[in-house]
C-alpha cells in the first residue's frame, strides 16, 4: 500500500481532521483513545491481512512506529 494511501485511510479511521505523517505522535491525537485502538487493529487485519494485539502497541508512539508493527514492507512510497 502505498504510504500516502495509508495515511489517508488512517486519518478516516481515527476520525482525525488534521492531516496524519509518518512522524504524527498518536497518543497526541484527541481521538486516540482505546475505542480508535480498536478500530485500528481491525483496520490493519482488514487491509493488511495481519493480526496485531493491543500489547504490539505498547512502544507505539507514532504512526511510524505503526508502520514498524505493521511491517515497512507492506508500504511503498
Amino acid at each position: 500500500m502505498k504510504t500516502s494511501v495509508f495515511l489517508e485511510k488512517l486519518q478516516e479511521e481515527l476520525e482525525e481532521e488534521q492531516a496524519l505523517t509518518v512522524d504524527t505522535n498518536l497518543k497526541e491525537l484527541e481521538s486516540y483513545d482505546s475505542i480508535s485502538l480498536l478500530s485500528i487493529i481491525a483496520f490493519v487485519d482488514e487491509n493488511f491481512e495481519k493480526t496485531v494485539d493491543t500489547k504490539d502497541f505498547k512502544d507505539v508512539e507514532t504512526v511510524s512506529d505503526l508502520m514498524k508493527v505493521i511491517g515497512n514492507e507492506n508500504f511503498e512510497d
